[in-house]
């Protein structure tokens, strides 16, 4: 049996029509299970939350940023504790892929961004660690492949010694620190600013920003 042009035409046609009904059952899909999980959040402890596609596959990942107030023991004043975590779709499930806390000034706090390079999404986490006096500067931009493990575009870390460090080699350690903060602040001026909590004696910020937008699930 011979097939014309005309039928072989319906038949792409039928194909792409499939095609595009599956999409949107995936992305009526992705969308149930965003909202189910945004959910289970209790509305006051949600500062913010967003969309962007970091696996870079066309669909969308789900950012929540969540707040809530911890008292460390009975005698500690409460602190508040702001974590950061990514959904992805895996196997038709959502799956936290990402997770971190972002606190007040201590060793190990992280500021958080949303960047793009040629116009794919990354994450930018920057890690000013300073106590008492030694520590180190620390940054990278990051995405995820389709396991939703990290893939790091690019990291930069200087480590900082104002205690052992001699005055021979504090003026070398000045030199690196000024690199790295040129890179640094290039990265942070494209970029959108999601988690920026304490102070960094490196760009003499002192900041207290946390996202406050959040994602409207339209299907």
């Amino acid at each position: 049996m011979k097939i014309t042009k005309f039928q072989i035409l319906i038949l792409i046609c039928i194909i792409l029509l499939g095609s595009g009904c599956f999409f949107v059952v995936m992305k009526n899909n992705q969308h149930d299970s965003f909202e189910d999980i945004l959910s289970r959040y209790s509305e006051e402890n949600i500062a913010g939350s967003l969309m962007a596609d970091l696996t870079h596959d066309g669909n969308d990942e789900l950012l929540v940023i969540s707040q809530k107030s911890i008292s460390p023991d009975a005698t500690s004043p409460e602190v508040m504790e702001t974590t950061l975590e990514i959904y992805a779709m895996m196997d038709g499930n959502p799956v936290v892929i990402y997770k971190d806390l972002a606190a007040d000034n201590h060793p190990g706090y992280r500021w958080y961004y949303l960047t793009v390079v040629d116009h794919k999404n990354y994450i930018l986490q920057y890690t000013p660690e300073i106590w008492n006096g030694i520590g180190n500067f620390h940054f990278e931009v990051f995405s995820f492949n389709q396991e939703g493990q990290k893939e790091i575009l690019e990291k930069q870390e200087v480590p900082y010694d104002s205690i052992h460090t001699s005055e021979d080699d504090m003026q070398d350690l000045s030199i690196k620190m000024e690199n790295f903060k040129t890179i640094y602040e290039k990265w942070k001026a494209n970029s959108i600013p999601l988690i920026t909590i304490g102070s960094d004696m490196l760009t003499g910020d002192n900041d207290y920003y946390v996202l406050e937008e959040k994602v409207i699930l339209n299907k």
